[in-house]
């Protein structure tokens, strides 16, 4: 018996991929550009953690095949798809694009175009991956709370690291420290988060206090930056630079307190009718990731402009297309199924 969708959850995630579809049609860097990325990759890597248990029995490989490699599989089918689409509808060369295919194994920096949103997976992959170590074989909650602690205060204490001389580490691998250190908070704060989503004593300043930033931001008085793939990281207060780590710690977290509770609060109150659809999107997260920022590069080259067209054009197209990739995957799954038992 398959276990119930909590729809306010699903609800959270269609708004944080809108708002990285949004973040990524937009042309102008401004105040609403920076707020986007306070928060639209942390609360997926907080909602991952969510579900997440200690491996039992060291079963690795149960854990592998069930969270790891579907998302890997994903990750080369949708990446090979675009590459070549690439290919054709920029004119790519051969050469070009055959090397493309080596770049998308190294992920990370390395990937652009089409496919420059695919270094989350890589992230989301490793943090999946270090969060299950640190929460099985770290037994202590204190414990664990200091090591994700750590991640963070230490994968934030430097602007750039090498590879082997190479300026790009693969996979972004120095950014899953960060993205754990979310995570392991999802884990660790799930129920309590169930909890403040509806305390409107907790929420009520979490969003006062939202504002307040945002609107200090504007007025160029606060200036906070969190571009997670490229790792660049500031934090000011009257252009006095203050501790990255403080404010990577808190401001995503209130944020998408705000958001989680906005959720909660949209499905207490809202008709079946209107919450299903958007409940629908966030199950398909993970499609539009993968295919948002193609569509839009191909709305901005057919001569397309504006972030809000742009953005409801690459959600529905992404959104159908993940649909019709997962009606083709669960087709050919049930073949083999058929095959199997015949």
């Amino acid at each position: 018996m398959s276990k119930k969708r909590i729809e306010w959850i699903d609800v959270a995630k269609a708004v944080g991929i809108v708002a990285v579809v949004f973040g990524h049609a937009m042309t102008r860097h401004g105040t609403m550009f920076h707020f986007l990325y306070w928060w639209h990759m942390p609360i997926f890597f907080i909602m991952g953690g969510f579900f997440l248990k200690p491996i039992v029995n060291n079963d690795w490989m149960g854990f592998f095949k069930k969270r790891i490699l579907p998302l890997l599989i994903s990750y080369l089918i949708c990446g090979s798809f675009l590459i070549l689409l690439s290919h054709f509808i920029r004119g790519e060369s051969w050469s070009y694009t055959i090397f493309y295919f080596a770049r998308l194994l190294y992920g990370g920096r390395t990937l652009n175009h089409y496919l420059s949103v695919f270094w989350y997976i890589n992230v989301y992959l490793l943090a999946l991956v270090f969060t299950s170590i640190v929460i099985t074989y770290v037994k202590n909650r204190e414990a664990q709370i200091i090591v994700a602690f750590s991640s963070l205060i230490i994968s934030t204490s430097y602007k750039h690291i090498y590879f082997l001389s190479y300026k790009y580490v693969p996979w972004d691998l120095d950014v899953a420290f960060i993205a754990m250190f979310f995570m392991i908070f999802g884990y660790l704060y799930f129920h309590k988060i169930q909890q403040l989503v509806k305390d409107l004593w907790v929420i009520i300043p979490a969003t006062m206090l939202t504002v307040w930033l945002f609107w200090m931001q504007h007025m160029d008085r606060f200036n906070f930056a969190l571009f997670l793939k490229s790792k660049i990281i500031h934090a000011s207060y009257h252009h006095i630079a203050i501790s990255r780590v403080s404010y990577v710690t808190f401001i995503p977290i209130i944020v998408c307190l705000v958001v989680f509770s906005a959720s909660y609060y949209f499905c207490k109150f809202m008709p079946q009718f209107i919450i299903k659809p958007v409940q629908l999107l966030g199950q398909q997260t993970l499609g539009i990731m993968f295919l948002h920022k193609a569509v839009i590069d191909i709305i901005d080259e057919a001569g397309y402009n504006g972030a809000i067209m742009e953005t409801v054009l690459a959600v529905l197209i992404s959104f159908a297309l993940s649909l019709l990739y997962g009606f083709i995957k669960q087709r050919f799954k049930n073949s083999q199924i058929r095959r199997s038992a015949s």
